[in-house]
């Protein structure tokens, strides 16, 4: 009986409801013979005493709606072993599901394995729970990444505007007093251009960075040779600009590469130049596919990233100190953006011998 119960289950919903319908009449059609039949002796009995008997008419109503009754009774019999065996189980998860849904809770799971369209569609409800969860982490960590983005760069607007408020007080204290050192005035225009061209790159930086997550991923097709070409083109390229060595080592067992190309070597050339920046001689690069991934490790022979830096490197406006000034520290929070958009990831770290590690990726299109 389990055994049945378990064909019927999975058997596609038109076949099942056929099935049942046949059973029912045919049921239905068995029993109001058997009572037809079974009622006719005492009719035959009643008839033979007196043909004019009034019994008989109540006789041939109540075996009628005996069979009725019957007939009736086998089909809806027939209608609840299909809800209860086809469609109870399968609604009542896909209601739960909805509701859950309703209350912004996607931390479920739709279970029904049947191999019918209802489990079909259980499943595909499934993937859609799942796709929303991962739109909804993804738009946190956009809407969390845009406060980090807001707040680094509020918190940076701060010291070029003291700077400025503090030479505009001294503008005022010196118009009065035009006998003031003219070097000292020329000083100060000097570093209010400064600080304004500072302010200027930092409103610039943030319409690129919207920029960049409102431009699509665009996909086409390389062979791994025509990649390969490019590769060490660029890398000779930036190389040769900083008078470092470089060496590739390609692990990765392609036949073509197909994402957004441009979007790739613009993050490696990003994580490239700042390699060579901290590499005392030279800097080691290896490519590598893994769960459908182009990945890529940089290495420099640098003193590494500072416990600080380990934790905020890939934070926007995050800088070491060491590059300068007009540095604004978003070379690799671009390059965050831009793996992520691109299916992938960038995490940091030091190897054994003290050397910068940046390892990053991007999903291969199929």
């Amino acid at each position: 009986m389990g055994k049945l119960k378990i064909i019927y289950k999975n058997l596609p919903l038109k076949k099942a409801l056929t099935i049942t319908i046949v059973s029912s009449l045919f049921t239905a059609f068995l029993g109001a013979m058997v009572i037809l039949l079974a009622t006719r002796p005492s009719y035959y009995a009643l008839a033979a005493k007196n043909p004019e008997n009034p019994a008989l008419h109540w006789h041939d109503f109540f075996a009628i709606s005996t069979v009725g009754i019957y007939v009736c009774v086998v089909i809806i019999a027939g209608s609840y072993i299909f809800y209860r065996l086809k469609l109870s189980a399968p609604l009542k998860v896909l209601t739960e599901g909805i509701e859950q849904i309703a209350v912004d809770n996607l931390d479920f799971s739709v279970q029904y394995d049947a191999e019918d369209e209802l489990g079909t569609l259980c499943r595909s409800f499934e993937r859609m729970k799942n796709e929303l969860q991962n739109n909804y982490k993804r738009i946190w960590r956009m809407t969390e990444e845009r406060r980090k983005l807001g707040a680094a760069f509020a918190h940076d607007l701060r010291t070029p505007l003291t700077v400025l408020q503090g030479y505009t007080d001294f503008l005022e204290e010196y118009i009065p007093f035009p006998e003031k050192e003219d070097t000292k005035l020329l000083e100060t225009n000097r570093m209010m251009a400064y600080y304004i061209k500072r302010l200027e790159d930092y409103v610039e930086v943030m319409n690129k960075i919207q920029k960049l997550e409102d431009t699509p991923v665009k996909i086409q097709t390389v062979s791994i040779d025509s990649f390969m070409k490019m590769l060490d083109d660029n890398i000779k390229l930036t190389a040769k600009e900083y008078g470092k060595d470089i060496s590739v080592t390609n692990e990765a067992n392609l036949q073509e590469v197909r994402g957004d190309i441009s979007l790739i070597f613009r993050v490696l050339e990003n994580v490239m130049r700042n390699a060579f920046r901290y590499s005392e001689t030279k800097v080691f690069v290896r490519l590598y596919e893994q769960n459908h991934l182009l990945s890529f490790e940089m290495i420099d022979d640098g003193a590494g990233f500072s416990p600080e830096a380990l934790e905020q490197a890939l934070n926007p406006f995050y800088t070491s100190g060491q590059s300068g000034t007009s540095h604004l520290g978003l070379g690799l929070n671009i390059c965050k953006i831009l793996c992520e958009k691109h299916g992938g990831s960038i995490s940091i770290s030091n190897t054994p011998d003290s050397g910068a590690r940046v390892q990053f990726s991007f999903l291969l299109e199929k």
